[in-house]
């Protein structure tokens, strides 16, 4: 995506942002370090390095707004002001593209407002270090986000890949421009008009890589709100999927961890 509103200078210094904080030291990060997925703001590796088969080449810090604002003395202050000025900027993108997916299904422009299906955020800032075995390993194994939604920020280095009628089809980066990842919820409410983008990340021996994966999900208040297919999608045709809520599919998510395989099946009628 170009012309979405987010200006060339906070890109810059949200990606600079994130360079900054990877590159501390590793006592001063290791104050963030945690494995629960419920510490709002944290510092880990690998989220699923426990229940995957292979460790991806990155670390990463997450911002966590799905159960409200964040106080903003809780970020690391290398990284507050570009984090809270690009959060801005993305929370008003977010509501651009709302409308404009409304409308690509032949919805009202307000129905995914009114669902507030990717109501609320989560943005996990990843940094690929130079990987000397590139070939042994990935920076993110084949995977589709959990979200409604992702929008993701990635500098020049490129290594970004989506799987596109079997086969691995580059995304080379663009100056100022931002990436727009359909997710597995999405996916699930339009009973499939929708697909989630299945893509990983190449290892490489130039880097560091960085990136900014916003995912957006439903909101507060709807994380135990079931979501099924809408009742447009299924007028014609059976419902694809069973209702969920955002907490069951990220748990099962989750507990499955990248393992290359998607986690819809599991929520399938048949």
């Amino acid at each position: 995506m170009v012309n979405h509103g987010v200006p060339d200078t906070v890109i810059g210094n949200m990606i600079e942002a994130i360079r900054q904080f990877h590159e501390q030291p590793e006592e001063v990060k290791m104050e963030l370090y945690s494995r629960d997925s419920k510490q709002r703001v944290r510092f880990y590796c690998n989220g699923d390095l426990l229940v995957s088969k292979a460790a991806n080449w990155r670390d990463s810090i997450g911002f966590d707004f799905q159960g409200g604002p964040l106080d903003p003395e809780t970020f690391p202050s290398v990284c507050r002001e570009p984090v809270q000025e690009y959060m801005k900027h993305l929370i008003n993108l977010r509501e651009v593209l709302s409308g404009l997916l409304s409308e690509a299904l032949g919805l009202s422009t307000d129905h995914l407002e009114r669902i507030e299906c990717m109501k609320t955020e989560n943005l996990v800032c990843h940094y690929y270090p130079s990987c000397p075995e590139p070939e042994m390993t990935l920076g993110a194994t084949k995977h589709s986000d959990p979200s409604s939604l992702t929008v993701l920020l990635q500098d020049n280095l490129g290594g970004l890949q989506v799987l596109h009628q079997g086969h691995w089809v580059d995304v080379p980066p663009a100056h100022g421009a931002l990436v727009a990842n359909i997710g597995d919820l999405m996916q699930l409410i339009t009973n499939d008009k929708f697909k989630s983008v299945e893509h990983r990340v190449l290892a490489g021996r130039v880097g560091p890589r960085i990136s900014a994966a916003c995912f957006f999900y439903p909101s507060a208040t709807h994380r135990f709100k079931p979501y099924g297919p809408i009742k447009e999608f299924v007028s014609d045709n059976l419902p694809i999927y069973r209702e969920t809520h955002v907490g069951e599919y990220l748990a099962y998510y989750r507990s499955k961890g990248l393992d290359g395989t998607s986690a819809l099946p599991h929520f399938k009628l048949a």
